[in-house]
């Protein structure tokens, strides 16, 4: 599992990297770099991680909680590469993947978590709750 973690995230962030510098210099071949690479981060590396976390954790919230994680991640990632390839639909993904991601997401990981981790769990919350918001101001300018 651990190798298939590290291999798909190498590859992941070189395809990213390529893609994205072959974007700035107008070179061909950067859309799809661009879209392997957020293809690869979206479909396999997030669930890996997913996969492996749920492992370690018997709970069912947690695990529920796990899975929404996923959806949104997934969706993010997926309304970054209609953004970056200027497909249609991409500020609805993005402004709705963020704003689940706010106001249901953080709110569910903090009430499932707080029992167990009081410190560690409020700091978390309120670095996705500030990412979250500065992703959905970045909408409005």
């Amino acid at each position: 599992m651990k190798t298939s973690i590290y291999i798909t995230g190498l590859l992941n962030t070189t395809l990213l990297f390529a893609g994205i510098l072959f974007k700035f210099f107008h070179w061909p071949g950067a859309g799809l770099m661009i879209t392997s690479g957020v293809l690869l981060f979206a479909m396999i590396f997030i669930p890996l991680i997913i996969f492996k976390k749920m492992t370690e954790d018997e709970s069912t919230s947690e695990r529920l909680t796990y899975i929404f994680g996923i959806l949104l991640g997934t969706t993010l990632s997926l309304g970054f590469l209609f953004k970056i390839m200027h497909w249609p639909m991409a500020n609805k993904i993005m402004i709705s993947s963020v704003v689940l991601f706010d106001f249901v997401y953080v709110p569910i990981y903090f009430f499932s978590r707080y029992k167990n981790q009081k410190l560690k769990t409020v700091i978390a919350t309120v670095v996705m709750f500030s990412f979250g918001s500065v992703l959905l101001a970045m909408f409005k300018m």
